[in-house]
């Protein structure tokens, strides 16, 4: 286990020897499932953020240069609604970046300015993904660009599930009663619309329907200044992505609890700005509890050792069995979500 005090030490060296500043204190912030952040506040009066990222053998992503490099980027192509890096030490997993100063934002305090803006944004990214600059990034984290790769995906995860329900008798149980049956009901679903809409499931959306994202857009990855401004975070899985995906994703973020209207609001602002696309919509409709059923295998990831060691570096109050038994509840309550609203996605305003 890393203590924060020496990863406190390590941001020291980083932020003296690349920036040639002292830390004054720390803060520790809010961070994702993957990293620790801190406020770094410096002897000069300046503040910056610092993010000391996970790392294991068994998972070898480089969330640190997949994000720099994104937000560099973006940053490049005149976008400021993401943070700039500062200072970036490899051997130490540890990125320096502007602070942001800003409030996370509430379901009950999420209306149509801070919509529209999530809009604008993800239109701005597919204006750039079309503009042919950034045809060097690769695909986002498990970006799946047919139909046919999204069940596949869907199938190596619940086969480890599966492999770690052994002696996990309620994640059993979940499995074989809950998940199985909708499984079934979900694919027969995409496929029905699939021919109905002449979409084929096994061949893949051409680089011009693809889009840039984040991989893990929503509000809980945002923050807003004073002036009602949105600041997007979060870019350690950014690449080229099924727009579809986006979309369905933003609905069905466990911290997005939306009302109809807003739903409806972000849902019709996608279909505008992906005008170009053909059969967006009808996409997106037959993918929807696809991606419902991916977000429970998510939920389920701290049933293996893996990702529970990755959530603990993340929060070291990490405890193994509550932590487990939260999560299967909540992959409860997204099943739910989804059985009931797939067939009438997005729903009515």
């Amino acid at each position: 286990m890393i203590h924060d005090s020496d990863l406190q030490r390590n941001i020291r060296e980083v932020l003296l020897r690349d920036l040639k500043k002292t830390a004054r204190a720390f803060q520790k912030l809010k961070g994702g499932r993957n990293s620790r952040v801190f406020r770094v506040d410096c002897d000069d009066g300046s503040v910056v953020a610092a993010k000391a990222y996970f790392q294991s053998a068994q998972d070898q992503r480089d969330r640190m240069g997949c994000e720099v490099r994104a937000l560099r980027f973006l940053r490049s192509e005149g976008r400021r609604e993401v943070p700039m890096p500062l200072a970036v030490a490899e051997a130490q997993h540890i990125a320096v970046y502007e602070f942001v100063a800003g409030e996370p934002l509430r379901a009950g305090e999420i209306g149509e300015a801070e919509m529209d803006q999530a809009v604008a944004f993800l239109q701005a990214l597919k204006t750039i993904a079309d503009s042919g600059r950034a045809g060097d990034f690769p695909a986002a984290s498990e970006a799946c660009f047919s139909i046919g790769a999204i069940l596949r995906n869907l199938d190596e995860r619940f086969r480890r599930l599966d492999e770690a329900s052994a002696g996990q008798p309620a994640l059993a149980d979940f499995l074989r009663n809950k998940i199985v049956p909708f499984r079934e009901v979900a694919r027969q679903h995409c496929l029905d619309l699939c021919r109905q809409h002449n979409i084929a499931p096994d061949v893949e959306i051409p680089l011009s329907e693809r889009t840039l994202s984040p991989s893990d857009f929503g509000f809980h990855n945002a923050l807003r200044g004073a002036d009602g401004r949105l600041v997007f975070l979060d870019f350690e899985y950014f690449g080229w992505d099924d727009p579809a995906k986006t979309i369905a994703d933003f609905f069905l973020h466990p911290g997005m609890q939306l009302p109809p209207a807003l739903k409806q609001r972000f849902f019709s602002g996608m279909m505008k700005a992906l005008a170009g696309v053909p059969k967006m919509q009808h996409r997106v409709r037959a993918t929807y509890a696809l991606f419902g059923l991916k977000w429970c295998a998510i939920l389920l990831n701290e049933f293996t050792l893996e990702h529970l060691a990755r959530r603990c570096f993340a929060d070291d109050r990490t405890k193994e069995s509550g932590h487990k038994t939260a999560q299967l509840e909540k992959a409860r309550h997204m099943l739910n979500q989804v059985t009931n609203d797939y067939h009438d996605f997005p729903g009515r305003p």
